[in-house]
């Protein structure tokens, strides 16, 4: 615990989606007060035309779970 899931466009190369996970995964364990082991991370590449969905159903489908707003709109 926690799991963290990504959802970016595709195109990055593994070593920078492993980067990412591994600070984001850093970040986490800081924050909770946890060893880093603990932390688990998943990253999703998606296609530039799904975004919208995702902006509307995901980032902005339950208001509540949103702690970090974008800031762009769609």
């Amino acid at each position: 615990m926690p799991h963290i899931v990504i959802k970016c466009y595709k195109g990055r190369s593994k070593e920078e989606l492993q980067a990412v996970a591994d600070k984001v995964a850093q970040s986490a364990a800081d924050a909770f007060g946890m060893n880093k082991g603990s932390v688990s991370v998943a990253i999703e590449q998606v296609d530039k035309e799904t975004w919208p969905d995702i902006y509307h159903n995901e980032i902005y489908g339950d208001p509540e779970k949103l702690f970090v707003e974008p800031q762009y709109k769609m």
